[in-house]
C-alpha cells in the first residue's frame, strides 16, 4: 500500500514537472511604479576583488557596464560617476582616489531607440566625457516622448522581470585601479548630490551640477537610483599562496574544467584549461552543469587567452555549445584558457553545495578537436565544479567522491589556502592523488585523500565502487538522490539532454532493468523512508528493488 501511494506521488510529481516545463515565461511589458534604475557591473557581477599580487604588479584595468534594468520611460540622462565620495578637493575637483576611466562610450548595440537599432548615434545628443567620469544623453527634443527598448520595439518601460533586462547596456567603460592603491573597499558609482562644476571655477560665480534624468509625462525630474560596483583590494601579500595548477603529469593533450567558489546568487566566472596542445584549428565542445545553475554568458580570460577568433556559442541551450575554427593551426601554451563560464549560483544555495560542471559528448553533439587538415586530435576532457562557500574559509571543492570503478578521476581543490599543501591517499590500491589534487582510481574500496595546510587538515572520503542508490555521490542515501533521478527523467522526457554522467544513471538504476526512470526513483525514496527515516537497519536493495544483483548486505 505504502509503495502504490509513494509510486503515485512520484508520477504526480513527474506530471507537474513536465507541464512546467512546457509553460512560456510571463515578461512583463511595463514598469508601473517603478523608479529608474543604473545597475554597475563587471563581467556581470557587482562586485570585484583584487589581490595585492595584482595591484603591486602594476595598473589593474576592468571593464565596466552600466545597465538600466527598470525603467519607467525615459527621455533624457545626465550622470555624474565618482568613486566612494568623489574625494573632491577645495576647487571642487574630483581625485576620484587615482581611479580614472578610458574607452567609454555608450553602448553598442544600445539598450534604447529599437527604431534605430539600439545605435546612440540616433538619439538627438549623446557624451562620455571620461576624464570628468559624466555621461549625457537626450532622446528626443519632444518631452512628451520616451525611448523604446532596442530589444523590445515599442517597449518604453520594463522592469528586471523582462529576460531581455540586462541584454543591452547602456553604457560601457574600462575603469583603471592604479598600481598601489591602498587596500580597501571602492564603489564606483552615480553621485547622487550636488557638485561644483569645476570650469566654472575661475568665472566669478561658480556653478553646481547633479546628476537627474528626465522622461514623459513627468512634471519634474525623473527619480532614479544606482546598483553600485564595489573593488576590493586586499589588503596583504600572501607568501606562497597555493593554487591549483590543473597540471596533470603524463595526460597528454587534455581540456579541463576549473574549480571555483562562491557565495549564493553570486555569478562565478569558471575557466576552461587547455595543456599538451599540439596544434589546433578548430574547437567544437559542449558544456552540461547542474539543473540548478545559470550559464550567463561566455567570457574571454584577461591574461591567458588560448586562441584568438570568434565563437560561436549558446547559453541557453542543453548542452550549452562553444564552437570556433582557425585558418591554422594554433599552439595554446599550458594553462592557457579557452574560455570563461559565467555562471550564477542559486540565491537558495547553501554553504557546501557542490555543482557539477561538465563536458557533454554524444552522437548529436560529439567533442571535437582537429587540425587545419580536419583530422581529430587525441583530447582528454575533465569536468570541474562551482563550490558554495558563504565566507572566507579554507575548504576543499568535495568532502566525498563515490565512483563506480577502477581508472576514473576527479579533481580535488583546496580553496583559500596560504602556503603549501601537501596531497596524501589513505590507500593508494583504491585511489591516487598527485600534488595538485588530481585523484586517479586504482580499484574498488575506500580511501581518504587528505590535504595538509598550515598544520590543518582537510578530509575527501573517495569510494570506489559507488554506493548503490547514491545517485549524486555524497556517501548517503536520500530524498535528494530520488528527487535528481526525477530531474533526470522531466529533462529527457522534454527532449533536452540528461544532467546525469553514464556513471550516475548506473547507480540509479537500482531495478536493474536498464533504464533510469520514475520507477527507479520510487525505489530509492521507499529504500531511504525504511532505512532512513523509520530506521529499519534490516532492509536491503534486494528486497526493495526484487533485483538480484543489488546489495543484500545494505
Amino acid at each position: 500500500m505504502r509503495t502504490k501511494k509513494l509510486m503515485s506521488a512520484v508520477t504526480a510529481f513527474c506530471l507537474t514537472a513536465t507541464a512546467m516545463l512546457g509553460t512560456a515565461a510571463m515578461q512583463a511589458s511595463a514598469a508601473e511604479n517603478k523608479i529608474l534604475t543604473f545597475d554597475l557591473r563587471s563581467d556581470g557581477k557587482n562586485e570585484v576583488k583584487i589581490s595585492a599580487e595584482q595591484i603591486a604588479a602594476g595598473d589593474f584595468t576592468i571593464p565596466v557596464d552600466i545597465f538600466i534594468p527598470e525603467n519607467p520611460g525615459v527621455n533624457g540622462i545626465n550622470l555624474k560617476l565618482q568613486v566612494n565620495d568623489g574625494q573632491v578637493d577645495k576647487e571642487g575637483k574630483f581625485g576620484n582616489y587615482g581611479f580614472y576611466l578610458n574607452d567609454g562610450a555608450l553602448s553598442a548595440p544600445f539598450c534604447f531607440d529599437s527604431a534605430n537599432k539600439g545605435d546612440a548615434a540616433g538619439s538627438v545628443a549623446q557624451s562620455f566625457n571620461c576624464k570628468d567620469m559624466n555621461i549625457s544623453w537626450l532622446f528626443s527634443q519632444n518631452p512628451e516622448q520616451n525611448a523604446d527598448a532596442a530589444v523590445q520595439a515599442d517597449t518604453t518601460a520594463w522592469d528586471t522581470s523582462c529576460a531581455w533586462a540586462y541584454t543591452n547596456a547602456f553604457a560601457k567603460a574600462n575603469l583603471v585601479i592604479p598600481k598601489g592603491t591602498p587596500a580597501g573597499t571602492y564603489q564606483f558609482d552615480v553621485r547622487k548630490d550636488k557638485y561644483l562644476n569645476a570650469r566654472s571655477v575661475d568665472a566669478g560665480t561658480p556653478k553646481y551640477s547633479q546628476s537627474s534624468c528626465s522622461g514623459a509625462e513627468s512634471e519634474s525630474a525623473l527619480e532614479f537610483k544606482s546598483v553600485p560596483l564595489t573593488v576590493r583590494v586586499e589588503d596583504t601579500v600572501k607568501a606562497d599562496q597555493w593554487t591549483d595548477t590543473y597540471k596533470i603529469d603524463g595526460a597528454g593533450h587534455y581540456y579541463i574544467i576549473g574549480d571555483v567558489c562562491g557565495k549564493p546568487g553570486e555569478t562565478v566566472s569558471v575557466p576552461v584549461y587547455i595543456f599538451g596542445d599540439t596544434g589546433t584549428a578548430g574547437v567544437q565542445v559542449f558544456f552540461n552543469f547542474d539543473t540548478k545553475l545559470t550559464l550567463d554568458r561566455y567570457a574571454n580570460s584577461k591574461d591567458k587567452r588560448a586562441y584568438l577568433g570568434t565563437p560561436q556559442t549558446k547559453t541557453e541551450s542543453r548542452p550549452a555549445t562553444y564552437t570556433f575554427a582557425n585558418t591554422e593551426n594554433s599552439k595554446a601554451e599550458d594553462g592557457d584558457i579557452l574560455t570563461m563560464l559565467n555562471i550564477i549560483i542559486p540565491t537558495d544555495a547553501k554553504d557546501g553545495d557542490v555543482y557539477d560542471i561538465k563536458f557533454y559528448n554524444d552522437d548529436t553533439s560529439p567533442l571535437k578537436i582537429v587540425d587545419l587538415d580536419g583530422e581529430k586530435l587525441n583530447v582528454s576532457f575533465y569536468d570541474g565544479s562551482v563550490t558554495v562557500l558563504t565566507d572566507n574559509k579554507t575548504a576543499l571543492n568535495r568532502s566525498a567522491v563515490n565512483l563506480t570503478d577502477a581508472g576514473q578521476t576527479v579533481n580535488l581543490t583546496l580553496f583559500n589556502a596560504a602556503g603549501s599543501v601537501e596531497w596524501k591517499s589513505s590507500d593508494t590500491s583504491v585511489a591516487t592523488v598527485d600534488q595538485n589534487g588530481f585523484v586517479k582510481t586504482v580499484g574498488k574500496g575506500t580511501a581518504t585523500i587528505t590535504a595538509t595546510n598550515n598544520g590543518q587538515e582537510y578530509k575527501s572520503t573517495v569510494k570506489v565502487g559507488g554506493l548503490f542508490g547514491d545517485v549524486n555521490q555524497n556517501g548517503d542515501i536520500s530524498s535528494d538522490d530520488a528527487q535528481i533521478v526525477l530531474t533526470h527523467y522531466t529533462e529527457t522526457m522534454a527532449g533536452n539532454p540528461s544532467p546525469l554522467t553514464a556513471a550516475q544513471l548506473a547507480i540509479g538504476d537500482v531495478n536493474g532493468d536498464g533504464e533510469t526512470e520514475v520507477t527507479d526513483a520510487q525505489l530509492i525514496l521507499t529504500y531511504y523512508v525504511e532505512k532512513v527515516v523509520t530506521g529499519n537497519e534490516s532492509v536491503t536493495w534486494r528486497q526493495i528493488t526484487k533485483n538480484p544483483n543489488a546489495p543484500s548486505d545494505y
